[in-house]
């Protein structure tokens, strides 16, 4: 039932639930949130057909969902045959001319007030259209290629990712006339966004359900492990991270007498099988709960000195007061919770703190608690408020004229 409020056009590159992946994570708490004040029209590309649980499950708050269906091999196969025309591979990845088409007449019969649009690879289907758009922008992907090109480990790899960064970098330049306002998740990540006028750059921050993650009553025993690392194993930089703990951290804290009992979890662990063969690291997949892996350590740890943007699993490590020891790389993008985590660059970093940690867990020591922070700055609801009042500014200060393309 339509509700007379605004319309709300939402573009992602995944359907949003679920919510296994960060941007996924993101937008299906603000469409959430943004069905109380808008009419949402959910456009989404999938390389399946949704499952009806799945669909359901975001349907509930929007108007109506339409969802483009292509393959990976598709996909793939247009990436290769577009590598050289000066687009960005992830956006040909995403791109396609026959979704477009069909995409354009859909947002056309829509009619929406606003539209937003999540992650430059969606960019291209509504950068010509005439309305009011955000482009959330989520993390600084040039500077993210630039970090992986540095540490490639081949010349091919090296640089495929060097080629991507310069060509994410110009895409960038490209797109700041066309869209009304940009969002983006932390400063850290705006200020690498050289050619786009900061007044147009607004920082919307992830958040996070704190009482859901504090209140977890689980029937396995909390605190089976030593130290935890819990992310998306099919991302690149927690892949690094769960290989530095295997094959760096581990054996560091062997030689110096502490023999660690490691849980590394999440979609994509079984991947990591073959080469992490350690019998003391417990690789686990998905979790129904998540919660579970959390409560499963004390201690969660996040060595990764790749990627941008800020990190969820860090937010839910600390709603669960897990003691947290990351790099400085992950806490630069949430300087607010810098009193209440350890920061570790090096192996002696990461033992130091954590004999810190168990020292002070044996003198029975309370830990300085994030709650409160969290609880007052990064609640969903707070963050997607801030959404809120980008969408409101870009309908206030732009107006189109839908009726000339019809």
């Amino acid at each position: 039932m339509k509700n007379n409020f605004p319309r709300l056009a939402i573009l992602s590159s995944r359907f949003p639930f679920p919510v296994e992946k960060g941007d996924k994570l993101r937008l299906y708490h603000q469409i959430r949130y943004l069905s109380d004040f808008y009419d949402i029209y959910l456009f989404s590309l999938s390389e399946a057909e949704i499952p009806d649980p799945d669909y359901q499950e975001i349907k509930q708050y929007c108007q109506s969902i339409f969802t483009y269906v292509e393959g990976k091999r598709n996909r793939e196969f247009r990436v290769f045959l577009k590598y050289f025309d000066g687009v960005p591979s992830q956006v040909n990845y995403f791109y396609s001319k026959k979704i477009g088409r069909n995409m354009w007449k859909d947002l056309i019969m829509t009619n929406p007030d606003v539209v937003y649009c999540q992650l430059f690879r969606m960019a291209p289907y509504v950068e010509k259209l005439p309305a009011p758009k955000v482009l959330d922008i989520m993390d600084a992907f040039g500077n993210i290629a630039q970090l992986q090109a540095a540490s490639s480990r081949g010349i091919s790899e090296k640089i495929f990712w060097s080629k991507e960064s310069q060509l994410l970098k110009n895409y960038e330049h490209i797109l700041k006339e066309r869209f009304s306002s940009f969002t983006i998740i932390s400063e850290r990540d705006a200020d690498e966004l050289k050619v786009i006028n900061k007044q147009d750059i607004h920082i919307v921050r992830n958040g996070i359900d704190v009482d859901y993650f504090d209140s977890y009553d689980g029937t396995l025993p909390k605190n089976r492990f030593d130290i935890s690392f819990i992310g998306n194993l099919e991302y690149r930089p927690n892949q690094e991270a769960a290989y530095y703990i295997a094959n760096k951290m581990y054996p560091y804290f062997a030689e110096m007498g502490i023999n660690l009992k490691v849980l590394i979890g999440g979609k994509g662990a079984e991947k990591l099988k073959s080469k992490i063969t350690n019998d003391n690291i417990y690789l686990h997949g998905w979790y129904d709960d998540i919660r579970e892996a959390y409560y499963s350590a004390p201690i969660f740890v996040a060595p990764i000195f790749l990627g941008s943007g800020m990190q969820n699993k860090v937010l839910e490590a600390m709603a669960c007061s897990r003691d947290v020891i990351c790099s400085s790389h992950v806490m630069e993008a949430m300087p607010m919770l810098k009193g209440y985590a350890k920061i570790a660059d090096t192996l002696d970093d990461y033992f130091n703190s954590y004999m810190d940690i168990r020292d002070r867990s044996e003198k029975n020591n309370e830990q300085n608690s994030p709650l409160d922070v969290l609880k007052e700055t990064l609640t969903w609801d707070k963050q997607c408020n801030n959404l809120r009042k980008v969408l409101e500014d870009a309908r206030k200060y732009h107006k189109w004229d839908i009726d000339q393309y019809h």
